[in-house]
């Protein structure tokens, strides 16, 4: 009986690799996939009949290099879908996506109104996700799940945010057991720069690496971890609390408690805080009047004007967190970093000047890392959260689809 579970595990798990090989590459060859996975072409031929006639994945035609006609293997990306959250200071989405990542149907919730407290919140979710499912036009038995990306802390065992320094409305919020109560849909927590990291790494610039770092440059900063295809939360589920790394000792109070924290002067509240200061001195510019009443869009909006407060505070702002992507890449030694949020979207030089501090100040003589801007921008966050649970499907519940076969 031990041997007969043995062989079962095995052929589950030969199974699991070749979809999520597929997955990984959009489409693949029985050559490509007995090449990948080390099993005889007669296996793959197998394994894929078997795939395909539990619907999980579907044939067609690719033209070889060689000019000979190849047939080619996707995933079948109506099989199932998922719905992805990711709650942000200014903007919520809410999306239903198939299983290749491709957003169905979304909606946008800004967070400028105010909340009369976290009930209130967490019903505007719950409304958001049956109207994505209704727009959509999916079954709602074929949804897999809810995959939500927070700022952190999170506690992952609980499903609970714990005391996000920017968005204190969710201090201690049971997330995953008030919604899956009011959807009816099993719900995953993830801290949003895991997510965003997730969404870089299967439908992003990233699809060829299996090892990177996203760091998101926002009001907050905050880094996700992918090591050999997994998301990295740490032990106690603080992994990429990047922006609460101390870059100076006796630096500004951060929103944390700490001092000299990268986010207190690197992230967009950072930037605000510094312009708001040097302002006092500065009773001439466009900005004095406003000094107490400032957003992140009047520094942008300076900056397009040549303002050269506003540009040395960005530039400033960049060089701090350049230096600490040096010291993040001589300790992981990713292939690839990944940069994104409002501050890298809104400034352009922001990501030169990173890019060529970190470059100096990393270990000499090392091959340069890839480092790029995020190609899916505001996106990442929703598509990573929904491929959260995408990724739970293929790794886990679907050996209760191979029990069928």
């Amino acid at each position: 009986m031990a041997e007969q579970n043995n062989q079962v595990q095995l052929k589950n798990y030969n199974r699991r690799s070749v979809l999520n090989y597929i997955r990984k590459n959009g489409t693949a060859t029985k050559a490509g996939l007995a090449s990948a996975t080390g099993l005889t072409f007669m296996a793959i031929k197998k394994i894929l009949e078997e795939l395909e006639k539990l619907n999980l994945i579907k044939g067609g035609q690719l033209e070889s290099t060689g000019g000979r006609r190849a047939l080619s293997y996707a995933i079948n990306e109506n099989y199932r879908y998922s719905i992805g959250i990711h709650i942000n200071k200014f903007v919520t989405r809410v999306a239903v996506m198939n299983l290749r990542g491709q957003v169905i149907a979304m909606e946008k919730l800004s967070m400028d109104r105010g909340f009369s407290g976290q009930n209130e919140f967490v019903e505007m979710l719950s409304r958001s996700v049956e109207w994505v499912i209704k727009r959509s036009g999916v079954e709602h038995s074929k949804i897999l799940g809810i995959g939500v990306g927070v700022p952190g802390p999170v506690d992952y065992a609980e499903g609970v945010i714990l005391t996000p320094p920017n968005m204190p409305i969710l201090n201690y919020l049971p997330l995953r057991e008030i919604l899956e109560k009011n959807t009816g849909i099993p719900v995953f927590v993830n801290k949003d720069t895991n997510v965003i990291a997730f969404g870089e790494y299967w439908c992003g610039e990233a699809r060829d690496c299996s090892t990177l770092v996203y760091t998101d440059v926002d009001m907050g900063i905050g880094s996700g971890l992918i090591i050999d295809g997994k998301l990295n939360i740490g032990a106690n589920g603080i992994a990429g609390e990047f922006g609460h790394i101390t870059v100076d000792i006796n630096g500004a109070l951060c929103n944390c408690g700490n001092r000299g924290c990268l986010e207190a002067v690197s992230s967009g509240i950072a930037v605000i805080k510094e312009l708001r200061r040097r302002l006092d001195r500065e009773e001439k510019h466009p900005l004095y009047e406003k000094r107490e009443d400032l957003v992140i869009e009047d520094v942008f909006e300076m900056a397009e004007k040549k303002d050269m407060l506003t540009i040395s505070i960005l530039n400033q702002s960049a060089f701090y967190l350049g230096v600490a992507i040096s010291n993040l890449i001589n300790i992981l030694d990713p292939e690839i970093v990944i940069l994104g949020g409002i501050l890298i979207q809104r400034y352009p030089r922001y990501f030169d000047i990173v890019k060529d501090v970190a470059d100096q100040r990393k270990v000499k003589g090392a091959r340069e890392n890839r480092m790029l801007v995020s190609s899916l921008k505001e996106s990442a966050g929703v598509i990573g959260a929904g491929e959260v649970v995408a990724d739970n499907f293929f790794n886990k519940l679907v050996n209760e689809v191979f029990m069928k076969n």
